[in-house]
Order: C-alpha cells, then sequence, then structure tokens
C-alpha cells in the first residue's frame, strides 16, 4: 500500500472516531439535560456510599457545591433521627433490588427539607449500584401543619394508598383518590366528583340509615374512627360490599371525615354463602328435631301457640346473623331463655355466654365488674378481675334490665362494641374484646332515650333484631304445656298426675301478672303444700298501684293429698310462710326487685339474700 493510500485511510480512521467522540459527547449531553429535568433529585451511589452522579436539583436542594457533595459522607446529609433508618433500607435495597423510606434532609443552611425516596439495585460490568429518585414532600408536609392534621393525614394516606381514599366535609365529596374511583368503575377521580355526589348516595338502599349512624357518630365527635362493612352501588346501580373505616379529622378548620374502604365483594359473598348453608343446615336440624318429638318445645322454651311460633322463628333468624339483639317483654316471660336459645344455635355456640343483670350491681361497681380491674385499683380490689366483657370474648354478653345502665356506662360499651376497646380499673393497658350483645328489657327504651336515660347511639347499637315476647295472658294455650312440664320438673320422680280439671280451669282464667315465672312458683308451691295458691290480697300491700287486672283475693285449691293436719316445727313453717310472702310480693311486682323490697319494707340487699336463701332466683 502507498504512503498515499496509507495517509487515506488514516484520515477516515480519525474522522469515523471523531465522529463516534461526538456522538457520546451529544448522548453525554442528553442524558445529563435529561437529568436536570428531572422533577426531583436523582442520584447513583455504590455499596461504601460514596456518591457516583447525581443531578442539579441535589445542588440546588441541599446548597453543596459538587466539590463538597464528593467530599460528603451521604448519611451527614439527613436529619440524625433518620440516619439509621436511611442506611437500613439502603441495605434493603442492595439486598431485595428494591425499596422505599422517607427521611429529612438538611441543607447547607441548616434548613429541614421532607423527601420520600424511591431506590432501586442495578448491576453494571459486576458492581452493585443503586439509583434513587428522591420526591420533595416538603409543601406536602406543610400543608399537613398548616391544617392541623401533621403526620395523622400523611400517614394515613401513606399506609392506605392502595385503598380507596375520600375525604368529605359535611356532605360535600372533597377528595377521592383512584383506587376509590376505580371501585365505581370510573376512569378518574375528577369524573367521580363531577357528578357531585354525596356520601349518602354512595350506600346501597337498605344500608343508607346504617352510614347516616356512621356519619353522625364521627360529625357529632361521639367516636373518632369507625369500623364498617356495608354495601354501595355504582352509577350502573351495581351493589358491592365494602370495608373500612372513617376517621373523625379537622380540614381547613372544619370537622371533616376521611374514609378509607377496599372491595371485599368476592370474600363476602363466600362467607355469605357459607353462613346460608350453615343456617340452612341448622334450620333443618331443629326443625327436624321439632317435627319428631319437640313440636311443643324449642329448646328450653315451652309453647306451640302461633304467637310462640312467631318466636321461635324470630330466635332462628336472630341466631343466624352476628347483629345484636334486644328482647322485649313483661318480668317472667323468659327473655333469658331466648337469649340462651339464640347463642345455643349461632356460630359462637361454643364460647361462652355470660348473663348480667344490670339492676343488681351497684352503680360505683359497674366498670369493675364490666371491664375488670388490677391487684390495688381500689379498697377490697386484693386481685386481678377479669370483668364480663373478657369472659364474654368471642362469645354472647346478655345484658338483662339493660335500661338500667347510666349513660356514662354506655359510652364506654358503645366504645367496646365498636372496636374501640376499654380499659380495666386501675389499668392503663387498653384490651378488647369480641362479643355479641343480647340486651332484655321490660321497658319501652325510646321512652329513656327521649328522657335522657339511654344514649341513642347507644339504643341504636343494641337495637337491630328486636324480639318481642307475648305475656302468658297472650298465649293461654300454652299453659297446660307449661303446667305439666313444671309438674315433671319439680315432681320427685319426675311422673307427676294429671292436674284436676278443676286446678287446670283456674290456671287457664288467671291474669297472670308474674307471667311464666309466676305459673312456675305457683306449681312448685302446688306440689309442696298440695293446694294452688295465687296472689295475696292488696290488703298486705304487696300489689304495686298500677298492678294488672287479678284474680279475687285468695284463691286456693286443694290438691287431691292434701294434709291439713301435718305439723310442722315453727322454725319451718315461719321460714315457709316467709318463703311464700317474698315468692308472692315478687310475682306481684313481676319480679321488679326493687318494688318487691319496697313493698315490703326492706332493703333490696336484704331482699337478695333472702332470695338466696329461699332458691327464689
Amino acid at each position: 500500500m502507498s504512503d498515499k493510500n496509507l495517509v487515506q485511510k488514516l484520515e477516515k480512521q480519525v474522522a469515523e472516531l471523531s465522529a463516534a467522540v461526538n456522538d457520546l459527547e451529544n448522548q453525554r449531553q442528553f442524558f445529563e439535560a435529561l437529568l436536570r429535568g428531572l422533577p426531583g433529585i436523582f442520584y447513583v451511589f455504590d455499596e461504601d456510599l460514596n456518591i457516583l452522579l447525581y443531578n442539579q436539583n441535589v445542588t440546588e436542594v441541599t446548597g453543596y457545591q459538587p466539590d463538597e457533595i464528593a467530599d460528603k459522607d451521604l448519611l451527614e446529609l439527613f436529619e440524625k433521627p433518620d440516619r439509621e433508618r436511611v442506611r437500613q433500607s439502603i441495605r434493603d435495597v442492595f439486598v431485595t433490588g428494591g425499596g422505599t423510606t422517607e427521611a429529612c434532609m438538611i441543607t447547607k443552611g441548616g434548613s429541614a427539607r421532607h423527601f420520600f425516596f424511591t431506590g432501586q439495585r442495578t448491576n453494571i460490568d459486576g458492581v452493585r449500584y443503586l439509583v434513587g429518585v428522591g420526591q420533595d414532600l416538603t409543601l406536602v408536609k406543610e400543608a399537613q401543619k398548616a391544617l392541623k392534621e401533621s403526620e395523622a393525614l400523611y400517614k394515613l394516606f401513606a399506609e392506605r394508598m392502595t385503598e380507596g381514599v375520600m375525604l368529605f366535609t359535611g356532605m360535600q365529596i372533597l377528595f377521592v383518590n383512584r383506587a376509590f374511583v376505580k371501585m365505581f368503575n370510573m376512569e378518574s377521580p375528577e369524573e367521580f366528583l363531577k357528578q357531585k355526589k354525596k356520601p349518602l348516595d354512595l350506600a346501597a338502599d337498605k344500608y343508607t340509615v346504617y352510614f347516616r349512624e356512621l356519619y353522625e357518630a364521627l360529625a357529632a365527635g361521639l367516636a373518632h374512627e369507625r369500623f364498617f362493612q356495608a354495601r354501595w352501588k355504582d352509577a350502573q346501580g351495581r351493589e358491592f360490599w365494602v370495608e373500612g373505616r372513617g376517621n373523625r379529622i379537622t380540614w381547613k378548620g372544619k370537622p371533616s371525615i376521611l374514609v378509607t374502604a377496599r372491595d371485599i365483594t368476592e370474600s363476602k359473598q363466600k362467607e355469605i354463602s357459607m353462613r346460608e348453608e350453615a343456617d340452612q343446615l341448622r334450620r333443618e336440624n331443629v326443625n327436624l328435631r321439632s317435627s319428631i318429638k319437640d313440636r311443643y318445645r324449642f329448646g328450653d322454651i315451652i309453647g306451640k301457640s302461633s304467637a310462640m311460633q312467631k318466636v321461635y322463628e324470630l330466635i332462628l333468624n336472630a341466631a343466624a346473623t352476628p347483629a345484636n339483639v334486644i328482647i322485649y317483654g313483661e318480668s317472667g316471660t323468659g327473655k333469658e331463655l331466648v337469649a340462651r336459645a339464640i347463642h345455643a344455635m349461632s356460630s359462637r355456640a361454643k364460647n361462652d355466654f355470660v348473663p348480667v343483670n344490670c339492676a343488681a350491681i351497684p352503680e360505683n361497681l359497674l366498670e369493675s365488674e364490666f371491664f375488670g380491674h388490677k391487684k390495688g385499683a381500689f379498697t377490697g380490689a386484693h386481685t386481678d378481675k377479669h370483668g364480663y366483657l373478657d369472659l364474654a370474648d368471642a362469645g354472647t354478653l346478655f345484658l338483662d334490665e339493660v335500661g338500667e345502665l347510666t349513660p356514662v356506662l354506655q359510652v364506654k360499651l358503645l366504645r367496646a362494641i365498636e372496636g374501640g376497646g376499654y380499659t380495666p380499673v386501675g389499668s392503663n393497658v387498653n384490651k378488647t374484646s369480641d362479643f355479641r350483645i343480647i340486651a332484655a328489657t321490660n321497658k319501652n327504651l325510646m321512652d329513656l332515650v327521649r328522657l335522657g336515660k339511654m344514649r341513642e347511639d347507644f339504643f341504636f347499637r343494641i337495637h337491630i333484631i328486636p324480639i318481642t315476647l307475648p305475656s302468658l295472658r297472650q298465649r293461654k294455650d300454652d299453659i297446660p304445656l307449661l303446667a305439666e312440664h313444671f309438674l315433671r320438673q319439680y315432681s320427685p320422680d319426675k311422673k307427676a298426675a294429671p292436674l284436676p280439671g278443676a286446678v287446670l280451669d283456674a290456671l287457664v282464667n288467671y291474669d297472670w301478672p308474674g307471667n311464666v315465672r309466676e305459673l312456675q312458683n305457683v306449681i312448685q308451691r302446688y306440689l309442696t303444700v298440695k293446694r294452688l295458691d295465687f296472689l295475696t290480697s292488696p290488703s298486705m300491700g304487696l300489689v304495686p298501684a298500677a298492678a294488672p287486672r287479678l284474680a279475687p283475693a285468695k284463691e286456693s285449691f286443694a290438691g287431691p293429698d292434701a294434709n291439713e293436719g301435718e305439723d310442722f316445727a315453727l322454725k319451718d313453717a315461719t321460714a315457709a310462710m316467709e318463703k311464700r310472702v317474698i315468692q308472692e310480693a315478687l310475682d306481684q311486682n313481676r319480679w321488679n326487685k326493687s318494688r318487691t323490697a319496697q313493698a315490703l319494707g326492706i332493703s333490696r340487699k336484704t331482699l337478695f339474700r333472702k332470695m338466696k336463701r329461699f332458691g327464689l332466683n
């Protein structure tokens, strides 16, 4: 090859090399421009935390010049409390391949700036690097502080960004995120907000009242957080199940509610399907038992009248759901038996049924009895004690005479019902209990609400499934069955002779102000003294001013084997007479302990002691 050709070849190679260098320079300038234009800060460093590459925003944010950054320890750019967390996050990225964290950077001038960092591990020529982006959250933090939400609002958003988020004040929805509108089959939050929906418009028809109650409780400050499960509907009318919580916050100086929710339709449908199958099997079992041998009874409840058949159906329905139940009925109608039947057929049957007579607990011991106490909490508290809520965990709490609870205790029970927990007396540890409430009363609870003796929010939490028990006067067809049952129960050989026709007629014609409990006591006395005795006369001072219509002042029917010549010791006779007087006073006053004690002229404490002595429970 001639020298001329060699020179030409070299010139060509130099030109190609120069063009390649220019291309590389152009690419470098392009990528540098790209990095400078990225929002936030961009950076690359190795496992030794040497900063190798960063964009112009790093110097603008930190105030450090390139030569200062090169000599700077990476962790020195952060507040001391955040350094260990940043170090650990970097380690995690090199181990797992990616990660995020939030930390506060300190500028050269000493000011703090909040950043959210996202890092990704990459390998180049066998060397591992961390490539990251930082998003400036300073303005967000300042906005939160100005709105007095500070870390709380940010934390709620950060923890639940994958869930639907809605913020509203009054009835105006101010903000929804994409996850929220996706549940309603919409493309964007803007599309959703254009519809100007109100929060109550989201709920399916049957859940509007429930969602209104939740909203009003939060808006009024009765609760600061409420969990919920409900059915919502989209613009096309499709209904779906959601689960979430509402939090009461302050937004621009106004009480507002932040709702987070997620679609649980699939899991809920499976749950409902399984529950319906179990309920169907339970119903079939009960119906089969009734059709074979127990057509006149339901568990321990006796009766075949149409009124009781309706009660049996309500018991079945109540047992098939987890909702709270309220049982209305006069004293002696068997409210606790109904509560036990519901528990026995419910999904909680394997756990405890905890009965509580709300009227029998002194007011100063209410909190200790319900929530328990720690040793030394008060005089006489020698050991730790579990409360009713501890005992009823995963079971049923039966609140008899629920109308006697004080409004103060109602507030604390309401908090426990709604998942807020409770605190034993003398403790600072918050506890929770999964219990179902079945309440009972012989009063009109709505009247108590109007009089301010019962809180409206507490009333609505326990008044989900109401069951009203008929009085014995309304189901006299059941008296022969009940009488036979009690005769067998109290007869020594469990084989009682049938009642004479005149005695049975007297039982059917009597007015039974004390209901089934009075009938039980009358039959027990009949077997004991061989006489059928009804209530004592008004002259003995045992009849309340507003007592119902009574039978003749004192009616007695001698039993077929009466032995009036039998001698009794004076002590036994006195005790028998005292028991009889107390029993009849209880029947006459429908087992209201306060009125009975007043009628007898003794204290409630003395009455309870004598009732225990004579077995009058």
